[in-house]
């Protein structure tokens, strides 16, 4: 099975694999309110979806926003480590928490990359419904402040459904070929939206971070299942839409 992708950076970011850990942050993005709270609330380790560190780096200036963000897990001794397409690919990962949080059924993989079956998002069955009533659904169940819905027909009725976490828009066309009558992602573009109704593919686009989140109560399960350690979700998205 492929571990991750060769461009990504899943893995420990800063720390030391020594260290002893008794509180964890679990959080999808590493930025500077997340690391402040995990020092103000005594946290070993911070259990990141998205890497903090993608490329190399050729220098640190202490007064940069990332160069703050360095110095304080340094000075409180603060491990970081990323789970990113390691996590979209896992059996027990982003893709199944939201599977779970969205009641969908017989599940399969929406679009496989490697020999064992494994890949990117999900495809199952939901109790039937119109898209807009499902799409209100979704727009609950994920608790998102509003959705996009780009439909063919706003009388459509959907009873099979694909899904990925994230960022999505690559597998449009397999939900499409597979049968799937709404796809729930994030980050839907305006032509690729055009692809999708093309296809009679209705897409809810619920955001980056609501279709990832549900995987942070995923884990944090079952870290205390086989742990004592105090697990603490840290819930902020980064970049909020402001709605005006």
């Amino acid at each position: 099975m492929k571990k991750q992708e060769d461009w990504d950076n899943s893995g420990l970011q800063i720390g030391n694999f020594e260290s002893d850990i008794n509180s964890v942050m679990l959080t999808l993005d590493v930025d500077l309110n997340a690391v402040n709270y995990a020092k103000d609330n005594n946290v070993d380790l911070i259990l990141a979806h998205h890497p903090f560190l993608y490329g190399s780096i050729k220098s640190i200036d202490l007064n940069s926003y990332d160069g703050k963000i360095i110095k304080t897990l340094i000075q409180n001794n603060i491990n970081v480590y990323s789970m990113h397409t390691s996590l979209d690919m896992a059996d027990m990962g982003v893709n199944s928490a939201l599977a779970e949080k969205l009641n969908i059924k017989n599940c399969s993989v929406l679009h496989e990359i490697n020999g064992d079956g494994s890949g990117y998002g999900g495809i199952g069955d939901i109790e039937e419904a119109g898209i807009l009533e499902f799409s209100e659904k979704i727009k609950q169940s994920l608790n998102c402040c509003m959705i996009k819905l780009y439909a063919h027909d706003k009388n459509t009725k959907v009873k099979k459904a694909a899904f990925c976490g994230g960022s999505g828009s690559d597998f449009i066309y397999d939900a499409a070929k597979k049968g799937a009558h709404v796809y729930i992602t994030g980050d839907i573009k305006y032509h690729q939206a055009q692809s999708a109704i093309k296809n009679n593919l209705c897409i809810i686009d619920a955001g980056h971070f609501n279709t990832e989140f549900p995987v942070l109560e995923f884990i944090k399960t079952m870290i205390e299942k086989k742990s004592d350690l105090n697990v603490i979700i840290y819930e902020t998205n980064t970049v909020e839409e402001i709605i005006i």
